[in-house]
């Protein structure tokens, strides 16, 4: 046997294990990665969620009226004559002034405008999807948004009386 020094064979082993060693920890570290992105897209769903729910809660529940919704293929309907579906807009009367909510689908993004005058400011990200349904005499109406993120996706339902309706 040699004791001078370390064999190619020995060498060769030593490189073969260290390799496998760094790739199993980059393998974890990846994984963790993942982990670590998909919960923080759950997170920040989770945020603009709460933050789209209470905005809109707070418009419409100070609101006089909802006077029309504009569908997700660009009809404008009258309240009056909407029972639910997608859209992409709701128009509502507030404090005397008309209030539009709208999504825009190419950005995923809610805004508010006012006056009609667009874009508004935006208060919501991620949202690729908004239903509205009229209930109870149109004195209310549940709204679902439907926010995604790398994969993620969240929904969140929520219903809105109106109290100053007529």
């Amino acid at each position: 046997m040699n004791r001078k020094g370390f064999l190619l064979l020995e060498v060769s082993a030593y490189a073969f294990l260290t390799i496998l060693l760094v790739l199993l920890t980059l393998e974890l570290l990846s994984g963790l990665k993942n982990i670590y992105s998909k919960g923080e897209a759950e997170t920040e769903l989770n945020e603009n969620a709460m933050m789209a729910q209470h905005f809109v809660e707070a418009r419409l529940y100070g609101a006089s009226s909802i006077t029309a919704v504009i569908g997700s293929n660009r009809k404008k309907t009258a309240w009056s004559e909407f029972s639910r579906g997608d859209v992409d807009e709701i128009c509502f009367k507030f404090g005397g002034q008309d209030i539009g909510i709208y999504l825009n689908r190419s950005t995923r993004k809610l805004f508010c405008t006012i006056g009609g005058n667009r874009p508004g400011y935006e208060f919501a990200n991620y949202v690729s999807n908004m239903k509205a349904e009229k209930i109870q005499d149109e004195s209310g109406v549940r709204l679902a948004f439907l926010l995604e993120k790398n994969g993620c996706a969240m929904k969140t339902e929520f219903v809105i009386f109106i109290r100053n309706s007529p």
